[in-house]
């Protein structure tokens, strides 16, 4: 699993207004560690959902369904110019 960085998330991607409007101080070792949690907790629950949302069954199925499809035309894109290429015969003088 992935290692967040709480303080980085907190000191570099909060909006400083938000922290000022709550009263948050503006480093992360410097809140209380309720505050702390309560941050942490928010965090988590946003990545969690957003690899929920990412990893959506009915979104990789669709996403399956499309690359599958992509590799068949890419397939048939390269018989196409491959009928167009002399054959290696023709090439060695054979």
């Amino acid at each position: 699993m992935n290692k967040i960085n709480y303080q980085q998330i907190y000191e570099e991607d909060m909006v400083e207004h938000v922290k000022e409007s709550l009263n948050l101080p503006g480093r992360f070792h410097e809140m209380a560690h309720e505050q702390k949690m309560f941050i942490q907790d928010l965090i988590d629950i946003g990545y969690n959902r957003a690899i929920e949302d990412a990893l959506n069954p009915e979104v990789l199925a669709d996403t399956a369904a499309l690359a599958s499809d992509m590799g068949t035309q890419l397939y048939n894109f390269a018989n196409l110019i491959n009928s167009y290429l002399p054959d290696n015969n023709e090439k060695d003088g054979s």
